[in-house]
């Protein structure tokens, strides 16, 4: 059927590999492991990704900056994402960098992860 399914009356044609360049917004999926603590509001949570040569990395801030519904109460771990920018594209690798932090020297953390993996970014 060319790529369609159909689910009852509704045509559902599966997500596209996104055109990506630049300087792109996108949505890097994530996993919320723990919350660790309330303060500073509105707490902060553990989350953990996989870049591109398969070594984990683990980001903290407070649990609005991943976009998810993250809560005390939440059952972890959880699907999460980070919001990202895209620094550079070389073939199947992209370069980003999470647009909400920087190190304390002001410079861009920066993170090689695949291509298929982002997604195009659905907030603010």
């Amino acid at each position: 059927m060319n790529g369609i399914a159909f689910t009852g009356l509704r045509r559902y044609r599966p997500a596209m590999t996104a055109n990506w360049a630049t300087g792109d917004k996108c949505e890097l999926p994530a996993t919320a492991n723990h919350w660790l603590c309330d303060e500073p509001q509105p707490g902060l949570v553990l989350v953990e990704f996989v870049d591109a040569n398969g070594r984990p990395h683990c980001l903290v801030d407070k649990s609005a900056i991943f976009g998810a519904d993250l809560l005390p109460t939440s059952t972890y771990p959880r699907p999460t994402y980070i919001q990202c920018s895209i620094e550079e594209i070389n073939g199947d690798i992209a370069t980003v960098s999470p647009w909400w932090t920087t190190s304390r020297a002001g410079i861009p953390f920066l993170f090689d992860v695949r291509v298929e993996v982002l997604v195009p970014r659905t907030t603010g």
